[in-house]
């Protein structure tokens, strides 16, 4: 049984390799309570996490406690952090009054964040899946709950952290006297 699971879960995160890394973020919304929309495009100039979530899945709720401990630390870097639920009928303020986000989180329909995240239609998903988008508004990493490395328990935050200081060095100013090549 392990191994079919094993495989199952191979397959899924093979899947997700498919997507193309890196690409330009399309103008992604999420639609925020009282009708207010966020757009991707509102962070240009800004290190992005965009995250889909369940309200409802425990690995989801622990994934915005961590970027809850980690935004407020690097927001004065220029991160931001966007959140949307894409269950059906997500109860957003309870999951808000649970977990007190300090970035927003709305909703989003489950279909525009598979197209968002180039997820095959005939895979199921796992949540949850997480894009992390440069200054320019380039995706350059993303990964969904198939990919166990990545939301291993005890790596997790290390794991989103190396990806954020990733874009943050991305831009940084060379040391003077000093050339710097672009690998991407």
């Amino acid at each position: 049984m392990r191994s079919t699971l094993s495989v199952f879960l191979a397959l899924l995160a093979g899947s997700a390799m498919a997507a193309e890394i890196p690409r330009p973020s399309p103008d992604f919304a999420v639609q925020l309570a009282g009708g207010k929309q966020i757009k991707v495009s509102d962070y240009k100039g800004k290190v992005l996490c965009l995250i889909f979530i369940l309200t409802t899945c425990p690995h989801c709720q622990k994934t915005t406690q961590i970027l809850n401990v980690i935004q407020p630390e690097l927001k004065a870097k220029g991160f931001d952090v966007l959140e949307a639920a894409v269950n059906e009928n997500p109860d957003v303020p309870g999951f808000i009054a649970q977990y007190k986000p300090v970035f927003p989180v709305g909703t989003a329909g489950v279909l525009p964040a598979l197209d968002y995240i180039q997820w095959p239609k005939d895979k199921r998903p796992l949540v949850p899946f997480i894009v992390f988008i440069d200054r320019t508004g380039i995706i350059r990493a993303q990964y969904t709950g198939a990919d166990e490395d990545f939301f291993n328990e005890e790596k997790e935050e290390h794991n989103i952290r190396a990806e954020i200081d990733k874009l943050f060095a991305q831009h940084r100013a060379p040391a003077k006297g000093k050339s710097v090549s672009k690998s991407q």
